[in-house]
């Protein structure tokens, strides 16, 4: 009968050598099984030392390596891969009538799949024969999830038959043949130590079970000095006790701790505090508990520091990975042969791209030259020969551009096969690399980038060059979906010498190690248990019908390792984040993970008191400046004369849009009309001032029979000719060709829908009539030696009251309040300076002056009264809504507003605009975050 034995978790090989006699421990018929291949070479480095004198060693292999031996010696079947496993899943579920929705195609099957091959592999590895379950009892589950569930034991009986036909396994399976088939196994002829090992599946249990029987010695790493509950229920399950072996001079592990705003703060902390040389591969390592910061980290580090990595980077984070992604994005955005042209530019605008060079020059000239012609063009789509002919008069760039889609782009428009889609990536990243690797500088992101290119090389081609399905045609989305999968599992291997220099880890590679000195980054919650993706064919409610182990399984193994890791350093210094995260509902301050407290709340019990004093607190560092904005712009004599000549020499007059302009931010207007800046052209998937102008030609063309005359809404309604007009109108405007087709239709018909309900209002509210006098009629008026003037929309007479209307398609616009004008504008009376409080109380009770502007153009008319014609209005009865209510506000009072209050305030603003002090900024934050100009004003609120 064998033994189990626990170690203290501090210095835990060297003691499991110290343990064993030198006869053993360098005889090679004994053999050492660990749970990883890094926890070997440490062995064997401990090994080397205690024997300086050349001679033989013990086997020393990994689990898995031994399982994949064991395997290959009683059945050696082949492995096969989740893809293909889900091709098989996919060819068994088709056939049943239950699963022709979600098994119709493959594309739309490929993605439960995955899933499914995960839940029979986890069935595997715990000895389950799963049970069809026909009431699942979770209540949201997907419809998809339900069907699955209810065959669950079909289909795994099904699967191990195909798989058995095809001569194929898995991994799980094959772990289960070698728990079924353990007493067939031959036993090493010599002494077998199984090292290390924690939560074990009940296929390992059984294996370990059996060689104990034979003689096995299984060592057990405690947490620090304490026995785990989880060895507690694995005596159980062996049926003997271990035995625990204590340290002969037992040692208090010391703990730092650090609260940092940010990963940057956490990082300039470590590089104050960590060790300048490194001597032994125990010495030190740097816990990375999000891998994410690895390349900050590699910045941060000192260049002379010789670094080991052992950790696997998530090959989507890499940037050729993520160039895979937007060639992804293009062509599932694309409608036909029309390409979305904004994730065009997006990219185009990946430096892997712009790095290519063609004809001695690189690409990023001939790509910027693209951008500039799109934005002017401002289509949101086109196809590949529409881009080409815009650049008729750049035939260098046309002759790159050709080249460029036909080499690198059309293979991924024509994608069909998943080899189509490995020959895709094979060429894109041929070409952008190639000049690349010649000149690359020893950088973390030539590092990152040779570890991606030996994981692309080694793993993601042959997965999809070898997969089973690798000929057949399937959709774009399909092959997407598999490139994305394969780049999300996928781990860059880092290079490097294992066992020399500072240790960079994370958590589950330094299984069984020991270091003297440990730093854990990112220790907070999310990140120290690290959060798992939840399948949704195996929510918790389902895992103890099916027999397995719930979630917090994969939390106690973390919880272990990294207890084991800490309690068996001499100092630990351990770093989290205290930043505010995250948007909108999810706000919130990261939390220092649940092991920090724990450890914690133990220095603090050791002490009798709370220990503030054990946490520095690293202090934000920002240049104050950052936050500091400036309330305007100073405006000199320079500047208030061309304010005054900029007013005074508009042939086409003063705006009410210029005006309101002004109102809403003077500053803003300093750059748009004094300097004369333009916002950057931006390529819009819907040009709401074309629109605008579509519908006002509509409206115009529409009545136009009707000037001078009097429309009769209940007789002269005819929206069939509204509408018509319309389309005819949108239909030749380069709107029309600009949007896609969904995007097309929904923007027509709201429009026809508009039109159509305002002319129900026209019957409902003006049932008498009324007469149209104008229609896209420009008014001018001098005042203050000033010409004004501004586009009427239509001005009209109802009963007595001259009515001035303006068209708005877009969003709803407020309107004044009568409690408004009486309270806040009517008793106003201008003030005789212009600094900034006096502007901004001048602007509260006038934010817009369009309507009012309007009426003063036209006062020699005798108009009256104006309105907004609102027709994204929600409501019918808010389609127009009068500046001033005649039931509430008398005509005379109205009448001394415009005609002597309102010039005097005209000419408040005219003076503000030339003489204040200054461009004074918004206070409205909302307003500098939609501003072109934000980024050029420093009076933006950032």
């Amino acid at each position: 009968m064998g033994q189990i034995k626990a170690l203290a978790s501090r210095n835990f090989l060297k003691n499991l050598i110290a343990q064993l006699p030198d006869e053993e421990l360098f005889d090679p018929q004994t053999t050492f099984v660990f749970p990883t291949r890094r926890a070997g070479l440490f062995f064997r480095y401990y090994l080397f030392e205690r024997r300086q004198n050349p001679g033989l060693l013990p086997r020393v292999i990994s689990f898995a390596d031994l399982i994949a031996e064991l395997a290959t010696a009683l059945c050696p079947l082949p492995l096969i891969p989740k893809a293909d496993q889900a091709w098989l899943l996919w060819q068994i579920v088709q056939k049943t009538t239950p699963f022709a929705k979600v098994a119709g195609s493959f594309d739309r099957f490929f993605p439960w799949g995955l899933r499914l091959a995960e839940v029979l592999d986890q069935l595997d590895r715990e000895l389950v024969r799963a049970q069809n379950i026909p009431y699942p009892p979770e209540e949201d589950l997907p419809q998809e999830a339900l069907t699955f569930l209810e065959h669950l034991g079909d289909i795994q009986q099904e699967f191990d038959q195909v798989l058995a036909a095809k001569g194929v396994t898995t991994s799980g399976k094959r772990l289960q043949m070698l728990a079924q088939k353990i007493e067939e196994l031959p036993f090493p002829r010599g002494p077998l130590h199984l090292v290390g090992f924690f939560m074990l599946t009940r296929a390992e249990q059984k294996i370990f079970k059996a060689w104990l029987k034979r003689g096995a010695v299984l060592w057990w790493r405690l947490e620090g000095d304490q026995f785990p509950e989880v060895y507690q229920k694995l005596e159980k399950a062996f049926g003997q006790k271990a035995e625990v072996i204590q340290e002969e001079s037992p040692h208090q592990t010391s703990f730092s701790f650090f609260e940092a705003p940010d990963v940057h703060h956490e990082l300039a902390k470590l590089k104050e505090i960590l060790p300048r040389q490194t001597t032994r591969p125990d010495e030190n390592l740097i816990l990375l508990c999000a891998a994410g910061h690895l390349i900050p980290l590699l910045y941060e580090l000192p260049e002379e520091t010789a670094v080991n990595i052992t950790l696997g980077y998530p090959l989507f984070r890499t940037p050729l990975a993520q160039l895979f992604l937007l060639f992804c994005e293009l062509v599932e955005s694309r409608h036909g042969e029309e390409l979305y042209v904004p994730s065009y530019l997006r990219l185009t605008k990946h430096p892997y791209l712009r790095g290519i060079t063609f004809g001695g020059e690189v690409a990023r000239f001939h790509f910027h030259e693209v951008e500039n012609q799109l934005r002017d063009h401002g289509s949101p789509y086109l196809t590949l020969s529409q881009i080409e002919d815009l650049l008729v008069d750049k035939p260098q760039t046309q002759k790159f551009m050709v080249w460029f889609h036909q080499n690198l782009l059309k293979p991924w428009l024509e994608l069909q096969t998943a080899q189509e889609l490995a020959a895709c990536l094979r060429r894109t990243v041929k070409e952008c690399t190639r000049i690349r690797l010649l000149s690359q500088e020893e950088t973390p992101e030539g590092l990152l980038e040779r570890a991606f290119l030996f994981a692309f090389e080694s793993e993601v081609l042959p997965s999809l060059e070898k997969v089973s399905f690798a000929r057949e045609r399937l959709a774009p989305r399909t092959l997407f979906a598999f490139l994305r999968e394969l780049l999300k599992n996928i781990r860059a291997p880092f290079e490097g010498e294992p066992l020399e220099g500072l240790q960079i880890m994370g958590l589950l590679e330094t299984r069984l190690l020991s270091f003297e000195n440990v730093f854990v980054l990112d220790a907070n919650e999310g990140y120290l248990p690290s959060v798992e993706e939840v399948n949704p064919l195996l929510p918790e409610g389902i895992k103890p019908l099916l027999g397995l182990p719930p979630r917090e399984r994969e939390e106690i193994i973390e919880r272990h390792h990294f207890l084991a890791l800490v309690y068996g350093a001499q100092k630990v210094h351990l770093f989290y984040q205290s930043a505010v995260s995250g948007k909108g509902e999810s706000v919130g301050k990261k939390l220092r993970s649940r092991y920090v407290e724990k450890i914690l709340w133990e220095e603090e019990q050791a002490a009798g008191r709370l220990l503030p004093e054990k946490i520095s607190r690293i202090s934000l560092r920002l240049n104050p400046k950052a936050f500091q904005s400036q309330e305007s712009i100073p405006k000199g004599e320079a500047e208030k004369e061309a304010v005054f000549k900029l007013l005074k020499d508009r042939t086409h007059g003063v705006s009410a849009t210029l005006l309101n302009t002004y109102l809403a931010c003077p500053a803003k207007f300093y750059f748009q009309y004094v300097l004369g800046l333009k916002p950057p052209s931006e390529v819009l998937d819907f040009d709401a001032a074309e629109f605008g102008s579509v519908v006002h030609a509509a409206l115009e063309e529409y009545f136009r029979p009707f000037l001078k005359r009097t429309y009769l809404p209940q007789e002269d309604n005819d929206p069939e000719k509204l509408l018509a007009i319309f389309t005819q109108f949108f239909r030749l405007s380069s709107l029309y060709h600009q949007l896609g087709p969904e995007r097309r239709f929904f923007v027509e018909e709201t429009a026809r829908f508009r039109l159509k309900r305002y002319l129900e209002y026209l019957a409902r509210k003006f049932p008498e009539g009324f007469e149209i006098l104008s229609l896209e009629e420009e008014y001018r008026r001098h005042f203050n030696e000033l010409l004004f003037a501004g586009r009427l929309d239509r001005l009209e007479r109802r009963g007595e009251c001259l009515y001035v209307l303006d068209y708005k398609t877009g969003q709803y616009l407020k309107t004044y309040s009568t409690k408004h004008l009486q309270e806040k504008l009517f008793p106003y009376e201008p003030p005789g300076s212009f600094g900034r409080e006096d502007f901004f109380d001048f602007r509260q009770r006038m934010p817009d002056i369009q309507l009012f502007l309007y009426l003063f153009l036209t006062s020699e008319l005798g108009t009256q009264n104006a309105a907004y014609l609102q027709l994204a209005a929600g409501k019918l009865k808010d389609i127009e809504k009068p500046l001033f209510y005649e039931s509430y506000l008398p005509p005379d009072q109205v009448e001394e507003f415009m005609v002597k209050k309102f010039p005097r305030m005209l000419e408040y603003l005219l003076r503000h605009m030339v003489e204040a002090e200054a461009f004074y900024a918004t206070p409205e934050d909302k307003l500098c975050g939609f501003c072109d100009f934000r980024l050029a004003c420093e009076c933006a609120k950032r």
